[in-house]
């Protein structure tokens, strides 16, 4: 009975460190990938273990602990609160001094992910206490940086820049020239927030004379980027026209929230003609992360209003609330999921922990009963049989849980759909698009309203804001198109057939026809099975 019972012992533990072990292994690997500096790598294959929290606490607290640093260089979710939580008790208890202040860290950017701003700081501070006693000066210094940016949320701005000062003191004693200037500058940028000029001047003054020394294009570009900015809101128009053409010279792959500076201030200075032409370079230098669509009709709106375009101006700021309310719209619909997800978490996690808990009690119930016979050991083994049947149940529902996460990650990709469909009716909605389809209609509407230069130029920069790289892909596949051109293929863009063009245009069909071969010789498709609306469509 004695070797019964030892044997049923040594077979949980088996298992249990099985499961451990298999995971451990994983977990080393990740490193291994982290060291070759693999990190996307590394993430998935964390990502791939699909029930950590069954982990013993320490392996567990490790995998926490790798999990938030990939997520912080990613740019990813951090784990979820009780995750965190559970780790940060561990290293509590068991951690080095290192662990501990990162653990205190990762707990930290947990809960700003979940807007509970107050522990947040708690934990900032917590680690801030551990890395100074550790002499941790490049930590402590990224930790105020951090609490200074709860501050500017909570619009505290006398106390940011106190904790950015603090961030920037310990990042110059941990020798991190780079964070300490860029220190410098946020305390410059909150100046400017309360308005204090000639304060903020003095902060990227400094910050500039330092980066000098560093050459790093992208330090520069954003210090100058703020001095110019800063010098507009003082109304000293020169200095900051000076630089802010810096900041695009030092940076100008980053240039269009700088060219966007430019327009606002050559719309102040009330020279049009720059701010349309910058206009049009902050369109070609935005980027697929930075598409400034907002900015840009925004912009657009102020310009056409500044010159008494009113009904123009209008409708860009009609376009512009609708594109706010559309990016409004979508965050919402991410902040929901992203609940859910948490929701979901809570519920597996209460399920995993009263499976725990049954685990435990039909464990001591069948050593119980291991004790009293062995005819009742017979019996355990068929609790056994049932148990492992019942853990292969959870399972496949944590499983079809996953599954269910990873459909409505699924769903967010497909609200970028939405958006092109949102931009779409911004371009049909707009008087241009609806001048056009009246007057392709009916020849005596087109020959009485033709199309002004102005509203063939709006058209332009309606498809440019509804299908972003419309017109650059047009003019780099077909070589040397007269603006005639360009104007039919805008055309063919809206979906306009040869019928509806011979109207509006005032040409007979077979004109239309010459028009059409024409511009596929110059892309060279005459010989190709593909209709030029085809092509133009796909752009």
């Amino acid at each position: 009975m004695k070797n019964a019972i030892l044997l049923f012992i040594l077979f949980c533990l088996f298992f249990s460190c099985k499961s451990n072990n298999e995971i451990s292994i994983k977990i080393k690997e990740a490193e291994e990938l982290i060291r070759i500096e693999q990190p996307d790598s590394a993430f998935a294959l964390l990502e791939s273990i699909t029930n950590p929290d069954v982990l013993n606490d320490k392996i567990f607290a490790h995998f926490c602990l790798i999990y938030a640093g990939l997520s912080e260089q990613l740019g990813e979710d951090m784990p979820f609160v009780p995750q965190m939580e559970r780790a940060n008790a561990y290293y509590e208890k068991h951690g080095s001094a290192e662990e501990k202040m990162n653990c205190l860290l990762y707990l930290g950017m947990s809960y700003e992910e979940e807007t509970d701003f107050e522990w947040a700081m708690k934990s900032y501070l917590q680690a801030v206490e551990i890395a100074k006693n550790a002499k941790k000066y490049l930590l402590v210094g990224k930790l105020y940086n951090k609490i200074a940016g709860l501050h500017d949320y909570d619009n505290n701005y006398d106390e940011a820049q106190r904790y950015y000062q603090l961030s920037g003191e310990y990042y110059l004693r941990g020798g991190d020239s780079l964070n300490y200037i860029y220190s410098i500058r946020d305390i410059g940028s909150n100046y400017t927030i309360k308005e204090e000029y000639g304060e903020a001047s003095e902060s990227f003054q400094k910050a500039y004379r330092l980066a000098l020394n560093l050459n790093d294009s992208l330090l520069l570009s954003s210090i100058t980027n703020r001095l110019g900015i800063n010098y507009k809101e003082m109304g000293n128009y020169s200095l900051a026209e000076k630089y802010l053409f810096q900041s695009i010279a030092y940076d100008k792959a980053g240039s269009a929230p700088t060219y966007l500076a430019l327009v606002d201030l050559y719309t102040r200075k009330k020279e049009y003609g720059k701010a349309r032409e910058y206009i049009e370079m902050a369109s070609i230098y935005r980027t697929a992360k930075r598409r400034l669509t907002g900015g840009l009709l925004y912009q657009l709106y102020l310009l056409e209003k500044e010159q008494g375009n009113y009904s123009l101006s209008l409708d860009y700021y009609e376009q512009y609330t609708n594109y706010a309310d559309s990016i409004a719209d979508l965050q919402a619909r991410i902040d929901v999921l992203k609940v859910e997800r948490r929701y979901d978490y809570a519920n597996l996690l209460n399920d995993n922990n009263e499976l725990q808990i049954r685990n435990q009690e039909i464990f001591i119930v069948c050593i119980f009963l291991l004790l009293v016979s062995l005819f009742l050991f017979v019996l355990y083994k068929y609790r056994v049989a049932l148990k492992n049947r019942y853990i292969l149940d959870q399972q496949k529902k944590i499983a079809d849980a996953n599954h269910t996460l990873q459909e409505k990650e699924f769903a967010v990709e497909g609200l970028s759909t939405d958006i092109l469909k949102i931009r779409e009716n911004i371009l049909k909605n707009s008087a241009v698009y609806k001048k056009i389809i009246r007057n392709s209609q009916s020849v005596e509407e087109a020959k009485r309203c033709s199309l002004t230069d102005q509203e063939w130029l709006t058209l332009k920069e309606i498809l440019k804001t509804t299908y972003l790289f419309f017109i650059d892909n047009l003019q780099n596949r077909f070589s040397n198109l007269t603006e005639d051109e360009i104007r039919f293929c805008c055309l063919l863009k809206i979906g306009l057939n040869s019928q509806q063009l011979s109207i509006l245009l005032n040409i007979q069909p077979t004109s239309v026809s010459h028009k059409r071969y024409r511009i596929m010789k110059k892309g060279k498709l005459e010989n190709t099975n593909t209709t030029l609306e085809e092509f133009i469509f796909g752009l």
